[in-house]
């Protein structure tokens, strides 16, 4: 089997833009995605300064890769109330969801939708739960998992910052393929809003 590693982080807002073309590599039959997370924000309060840098960053990325940014969300970061952002406790309930039976790309886009579209605090346990429930995970297993989870996602995150910099790539998201040990950085950038196209070049890696 082919391999695909995806370098992402979930609450990076290009990730978000490359929605379609992972959820076209996990769908693909002849690969298997293999997650690498991130941990680009510690838990934080964005400053009003970063916020605005958001507030224009947002629409390029719309505008590049048709990703939509909804109201509840931008109002979210309009508001003098504090924004927190953390990358951990979502990698953390990706991982907990993988290990219940749930294709991690499809926790990733429920929680970037969450985020980006409905605007809701996705760095709370609280709404992670609810998230879950989505799938109709068992609850008592979800928080005994959730708990369980941080040391091991400290080890994650750190292995993928170490594969990163063995293979000298950076940002996300990143795209590896593995095609019969061949490793080929795949240039999803060019691939934004051409869907049809990102499926023909996947096809030809396993021509």
């Amino acid at each position: 089997m082919n391999e695909v590693h995806y370098f992402y982080d979930p609450m990076c807002g290009w990730c978000y833009g490359a929605t379609s073309l992972i959820q076209a590599i996990a769908e693909h039959p002849q690969f298997t995605l293999v997650y690498h997370p991130g941990g680009m924000i510690e838990r934080k309060a964005l400053t009003e300064g970063f916020k605005q840098h958001v507030l224009l960053a947002d629409p390029r990325i719309a505008a590049l890769t048709g990703a939509s940014f909804g109201e509840a969300y931008i109002e979210r970061l309009k508001s003098k109330q504090p924004f927190i952002l953390d990358s951990y406790l979502p990698i953390r309930a990706i991982s907990v969801a993988q290990s219940m039976g749930i294709e991690a790309y499809k926790m990733i886009k429920t929680i970037q939708t969450a985020h980006y579209q409905e605007g809701l605090v996705v760095s709370d346990e609280e709404t992670l739960t609810l998230l879950a429930q989505r799938f109709g995970l068992d609850e008592v297993v979800w928080q005994r998992k959730m708990q369980e989870s941080a040391d091991h996602i400290e080890l994650e995150i750190i292995d993928s910052h170490e594969l990163m910099a063995h293979w000298s790539v950076s940002g996300y998201p990143t795209l590896i393929a593995n095609i019969n040990n061949q490793f080929i950085k795949l240039p999803h950038e060019q691939f934004y809003g051409k869907q049809e196209q990102w499926h023909q070049l996947l096809d030809s890696l396993v021509k």
